[in-house]
């Protein structure tokens, strides 16, 4: 009884002294990742946007709001995040939101609009889609017929207006799963953030 003690004390302390290392190594590593993670999508959003001066970041209670006048059913695509693209003369040149969704397995995005809701620009942030297939999304060396990367030639779309594969845009080659999830993120993507400077224009937002 005693050793059967000895023994399940034994376990508990290596289990608690595993659990606080862990806790440890997170706590390192979790601010350096989140690091990363954000120095890369503000590459991004400048991939877009090349004339801002900064980006402002969006009140998630706005993010809501926005999603809810929208009248959207996000379903498993998230808007995680949104930002106004500031000038250099202060002028607003758009406004961007990070998009993660279902593709063959999952694909974020940062999705660009101009005050008119045209596409500025769609940057491929991430993909864990079939390599050699939905990986073609974010590969820079992938080009559709026009010789522009999959998500460069949504620039100038007015999605709101006609978003047609085939006619508005091209297909990634052996991909439809990933084409479809992307184009369904943008199109999700432009009617938030199209509502969302409908309540900026109106004053109905946060302010800095």
């Amino acid at each position: 009884m005693k050793r059967t003690f000895k023994l399940g004390f034994t376990l508990g302390l290596y289990a608690a002294v595993s659990c606080l290392a862990l806790a440890v190594v997170n706590n390192f590593t979790a601010p350096v990742i989140k690091d990363r993670e954000l120095a890369k999508e503000k590459a991004g959003l400048r991939v877009i946007f090349r004339d801002a001066k900064d980006f402002e970041v969006v009140d998630k209670k706005d993010i809501d709001n926005a999603i809810s006048v929208s009248k959207q059913d996000l379903g498993s695509i998230s808007i995680e995040a949104m930002y106004e693209a500031i000038g250099f003369d202060d002028s607003h040149l758009g406004f961007a939101a990070k998009i993660s969704g279902p593709t063959y397995d999952t694909t974020s995005i940062l999705l660009g609009l101009e005050p008119d809701s045209t596409i500025k620009g769609v940057h491929i942030l991430s993909t864990s889609d079939s390599k050699g297939y939905g990986s073609k999304a974010a590969d820079p060396n992938y080009k559709v017929s026009n010789g522009k990367t999959f998500g460069a030639q949504f620039s100038g779309i007015k999605p709101l207006e006609s978003f047609e594969r085939g006619k508005d845009y091209e297909a990634i080659t052996g991909a439809t799963m990933t084409t479809n999830g992307v184009s369904n993120m943008i199109l999700t993507g432009s009617k938030v953030i199209k509502s969302y400077i409908d309540l900026h224009d109106a004053n109905l937002v946060a302010k800095e």
